[in-house]
């Protein structure tokens, strides 16, 4: 199998590391900006030259994954092609889903082989990254050659393949940012307005979380719209007028989130067909009336 390096001791890089090591690849190199954070990834990973030489640990390897933070990737990647730290021949990987493979493109300069490859999935802590990784999945771009290790890679840890164009990933990232940041957002949002309720915090996470599981059940198999329910599918103006006039009172910053919201969550019904474009004007007004009586009283 081909000798795996790792730039970046993050979640991501650890994660990578362990399951890819696991997998069958040779974890040859691990490279941090400082030794302690690339000690600790290989005391995880369980193999791998520690150091913070970036340039002799891509030298290493066959495969070179750069797992860095997006915004210095580029810079990474940079320093060790002018160094040159990449073998001609060599496969480099980046993990960003909304930056595209060719901000490698000075490893592809020196004869490297370049492509993303961005696991669908949220990744918390290393510990549920290696859980949730296998399995995902994964949007992948760049050269043929590199696409090829790609989707072996993929293979090995019995993920799926996204295949994309290029100028289209920061949507597909805005996307899965919406889906998956947003939803603990969200769920942080909800525990607030408990809190405003007086019912104690972690008791609110506990209440919670049933419901937030049988929403996403629910999302799995029925799918959306079929999985929406609540007071805006139902039509439910009274309801919903009482949610924004206690939200308007308790916690007034937090009323245009209630209605932007809302307000998306009116197209999903309309999309369901359990409310009709009437009723939909009718919620819509709600929300105008109570955003500007709030403006009014500010």
């Amino acid at each position: 199998m081909h000798k795996v390096s790792i730039i970046g001791a993050g979640v991501v890089g650890t994660a990578m590391g362990y399951l890819l090591k696991h997998g069958g690849y040779p974890i040859v190199g691990i490279a941090s900006r400082t030794l302690k954070s690339a000690k600790r990834a290989r005391e995880f990973i369980g193999e791998g030259e520690v150091s913070t030489d970036l340039k002799a640990t891509a030298k290493k390897a066959d495969i070179v994954f750069i797992t860095t933070p997006d915004d210095v990737i580029e810079d990474v990647c940079n320093k060790v092609a002018s160094e040159g730290g990449f073998n001609p021949g060599a496969i480099v990987f980046h993990m960003s889903g909304a930056l595209p493979s060719e901000i490698l493109g000075s490893a592809k300069d020196v004869g490297a082989y370049v492509a993303s490859l961005h696991p669908l999935q949220s990744l918390a802590d290393v510990k549920e990254a290696v859980v949730n990784i296998p399995g995902s999945y994964f949007c992948i771009e760049g050269d043929d050659v590199a696409l090829s290790a790609a989707r072996e890679i993929v293979a090995a840890l019995k993920g799926k393949e996204i295949t994309l164009k290029v100028d289209k990933k920061p949507l597909y990232h805005a996307g899965a940012a919406a889906a998956s940041n947003f939803l603990v957002t969200t769920v942080g949002f909800g525990l607030e307005l408990f809190d405003a309720a007086g019912i104690d915090r972690q008791d609110s996470l506990n209440a919670l979380m049933p419901l937030i599981k049988g929403t996403v059940k629910n999302i799995e198999k029925l799918r959306i719209p079929s999985a929406l329910t609540g007071p805006i599918s139902r039509g439910d103006t009274g309801v919903i007028e009482d949610h924004l006039r206690a939200i308007s009172k308790e916690r007034p910053k937090m009323l245009r989130l209630y209605t932007e919201l809302g307000r998306y969550t009116v197209k999903v019904a309309l999309e369901k067909g359990t409310i009709k474009e009437n009723e939909a004007e009718r919620i819509i007004s709600l929300f105008d009336k109570h955003e500007e009586e709030l403006k009014t009283e500010t």
